[in-house]
């Protein structure tokens, strides 16, 4: 999501979510480091939180129940699982025991047996939501996203207002890649109006939803919704300068990473994409600043140091070309999968080609950019992904792909070309989008 995201290439750590707010039952505070985050999904302890459940039990399981709760909320799952061995498995309340030590092995990092205690739990009580809650939860600890979107979805079939279901199911669809479909159900938690879920969280996910899909205007709308809440938040003020870097419009891009670059300095893409904007403002000592930067902060950056490199190419400074000349191939050198680097970039290119011919413009696009990204070098993917975009009726991102390409080769004679297109499309002779050449084949 956003610090530049493409959800496996995090360059923040936009999924590091959100506690749970206090509204669910029981927080077990650290107890899952779901989908890469600092453990802060919630997951219910079931039985023992639903003290209407258990107070029909015999005392004896209500009250291993309660201890057991305490010793996890107190950090020692393995005690809990000890006292619990000791319930009577076929007196009243054995799912709930059956949960909790789910829970319990889900701490301990004992992914199978954990499963099987859930299995057992819902076998037992087969339409109990929580129980599905906590076991979703469980499997998306441990990476099994399908399996963990299965049994949310459960819970929420069950009870659509169970408190942090919705959110986490979101969660997990965005951790799977599947951020439309997480988009939708968190707006459908910000209509819940029996929903508990925090909005600073919601608008969170929602505007990482959003910028996963390039939906750059809703990511605008998104973050700056973030910002009235948290008001100095580096993500929202880089997402927000990324976006409008996209739409073509740096001025107001530059003072957003400007903000951003002042909040968190330590981040190289911040530098990266703000040494873009004064390059294309004309700044040229002060994006070779920034893009050194950012080279410094993150030194195997094949972009920075191929801009880098033009940059001094075009000033004829024969040391710093000499020195990335050399910092490009060690780059190289040290990557044992580069010889594999240029025929992927290809394969990527030509995969979105025939995407495209099919009309399934997004995967074109995505397919397209990941090319571009593997090598920096070649120009053709980024062309292609704007004559794309002009394709696809956004002229502003395609003409600020073109400028980027121009501003490392300004003689670029098929970039210029579709540019001037661009341009026509932009000012709204949409009869110019017939005149554009084909996207281009990789050898």
């Amino acid at each position: 999501m956003p610090y530049y995201f493409g959800l496996n290439q995090c360059r923040w750590s936009i999924l590091i979510y959100r506690p749970m707010s206090p509204t669910n039952r029981f927080r077990v505070a650290a107890w899952l480091a779901i989908l890469g985050m600092t453990g802060q999904l919630s997951c219910p302890l079931i039985g023992v939180a639903q003290t209407s459940a258990v107070a029909q039990h015999a005392p004896s399981t209500s009250a291993l129940l309660d201890q057991a709760k305490r010793l996890v909320q107190g950090g020692d799952p393995q005690g809990a699982l000890s006292l619990l061995k000791q319930a009577d498995l076929h007196a009243p309340g054995a799912s709930e025991i059956h949960a909790l030590k789910g829970v319990c092995l889900a701490l301990l990092a004992k992914p199978i047996e954990s499963a099987e205690e859930f299995d057992q739990a819902i076998a037992l009580r087969p339409n109990y939501a929580p129980t599905y809650l906590s076991s979703g939860l469980a499997f998306a600890n441990f990476h099994d996203l399908d399996r963990a979107s299965a049994r949310l979805s459960t819970a929420l079939r069950l009870d659509p207002h169970l408190p942090g279901a919705r959110f986490n199911y979101a969660l997990v669809l965005a951790r799977a890649g599947k951020y439309a479909e997480s988009e939708e159900q968190v707006d459908i938690a910000f209509a819940d109006k029996q929903g508990k879920e925090s909005a600073l969280d919601l608008w969170r996910l929602k505007a990482r939803d959003v910028y996963y899909q390039k939906k750059w205007k809703d990511t605008i709308d998104a973050y700056r919704k973030v910002l009235e809440f948290q008001p100095d938040w580096p993500e929202a003020y880089f997402a927000i300068g990324e976006a409008f870097y996209y739409l073509n419009r740096p001025q107001q891009s530059m003072p957003a990473i400007e903000k951003a670059v002042a909040l968190d300095p330590e981040k190289s893409t911040t530098h990266e994409l703000l040494g873009k904007l004064y390059q294309d403002a004309g700044r040229q000592q002060e994006a070779i600043a920034q893009l050194e930067e950012a080279h410094r902060l993150q030194p195997n950056n094949r972009e920075a140091i191929y801009r880098l490199y033009r940059i001094y190419l075009h000033n004829g400074d024969t040391i710093n070309i000499s020195r990335l000349q050399n910092e490009l191939q060690n780059s190289v050198a040290r990557d044992k999968a580069e010889s594999d680097r240029g025929p992927q970039a290809a394969i990527l290119n030509n995969t979105g080609i025939e995407l495209e011919k099919k009309g399934d413009f997004t995967g074109a696009l995505d397919h397209y950019d990941q090319a571009a990204k593997i090598d920096v070098t070649n120009v053709v993917f980024q062309r292609n992904a704007a004559l794309l975009l002009c394709k696809m009726g956004r002229p502003q991102e395609a003409i600020r792909r073109l400028r980027d390409i121009l501003s490392l080769d300004s003689d670029d004679a098929q970039t210029l070309q579709i540019l001037a297109v661009a341009n026509e499309l932009a000012a709204g002779d949409l009869a110019k989008e017939r005149t554009l050449p084909a996207a281009q084949i990789s050898h």
